[in-house]
């Protein structure tokens, strides 16, 4: 039962003799199994070193079982990590394979990741890998998989993350709120109407660039240190530069005034690319209502468009 958590049979035996009893002996346990003294103590060590038993306070010589819906789950967490290190050292020892073949030296500054399996291993195993700053240009269709659990744990190192979202990544309800729920995490998350494409940065050290939208077999690339990466950063800031801020929420903030909130919530729909009938549906007004707020907006900020209004916002702080 234990073995692919790294535990072996005499392990497994102890320690499911001490579930059926509150606490037990190595003299006891070794009766019930059928194992020796040796080979009890051993396995007994063992599985504390794993924090599946505990020696008794008052009675140092009897040991108990830790609950395992707590201490299995934490100990098939630790393996599930040891798992996915192995998997990132195979992939060091595979480029390290290729840099000894024939033109070696060009092929370690850009490798091609193929398959969808793939490339979601090599995203995740980044988000793990980054120490200070992650940037990303998010257009979709997405080649990576998408695990905002992941990005949250990112956030909550205190990983700096900065994301331009092209606007389409923002007209599904859900994924809005994703993004909301990272912006309150920490995330500084900004749009623009249009990216021309799927790009992220992982500190200074390591770009992932997207091959080709839209084919059968997603592909990406990962870019080394070069003057290639440090275009792809130069790339990015100038994209970053020019975007809206995007509100971290929807609900209103203390302090601010209705009006701002209100504009606020449509400055978000706006930045998605929806038309006015859909952000009247959304905010349950007329469309006329919405093209009177949004020339009350224009108004507010001198802007000819839509997009300038955005941006006079986010500069006044609004956003």
């Amino acid at each position: 039962m234990f073995t692919g958590l790294g535990l072996g049979g005499h392990e497994e035996e102890v320690y499911l003799q001490l579930l059926t009893t509150p606490g037990g002996s190595v003299q006891w346990i070794g009766a019930r199994s059928g194992l020796t003294t040796t080979q009890v103590t051993a396995a007994l060590e063992s599985l504390a070193a794993n924090g599946l038993v505990d020696r008794s306070a008052a009675l140092p010589a009897v040991w108990s079982a830790a609950p395992p819906d707590v201490a299995l789950e934490e100990l098939l967490l630790r393996r599930e990590g040891e798992l996915r290190r192995a998997r990132r050292r195979i992939t060091e020892l595979m480029r390290a394979y290729r840099r000894g073949g024939p033109g070696a030296e060009a092929g370690e500054l850009v490798e091609v990741i193929t398959g969808r399996d793939s490339v979601a291993e090599l995203w995740r195993s980044l988000q793990l890998d980054v120490r200070d700053r992650l940037r990303i240009l998010d257009r979709p269709p997405c080649v990576r998989r998408f695990d905002p659990e992941t990005e949250l744990a990112v956030l909550q190192r205190g990983v700096e993350m900065h994301v331009v979202y092209e606007s389409r990544a923002l007209r599904d309800p859900d994924r809005l709120a994703e993004i909301r729920s990272f912006a309150r995490a920490g995330e500084q998350a900004r749009v623009l109407p249009d990216l021309p494409l799927e790009l992220a940065l992982v500190d200074d050290r390591l770009a992932v660039l997207q091959v080709s939208a839209g084919s059968e077999l997603p592909s990406v690339l990962l870019v080394r240190p070069s003057s290639l990466l440090d275009a792809l950063v130069g790339l990015f800031e100038l994209y970053w530069s020019h975007a809206m801020r995007l509100p971290a929420t929807a609900t209103a903030d203390a302090g601010v005034t209705p009006e701002d909130h209100r504009h606020r919530q449509l400055l978000t729909l706006l930045a998605a690319g929806l038309t006015d009938e859909s952000i009247a549906r959304q905010l349950g007004v007329s469309p006329r209502t919405v093209q009177r707020w949004v020339r009350e907006l224009m108004d507010r900020f001198g802007a000819r468009t839509r997009f300038q209004a955005g941006i006079q916002a986010a500069r006044a702080d609004l956003l």
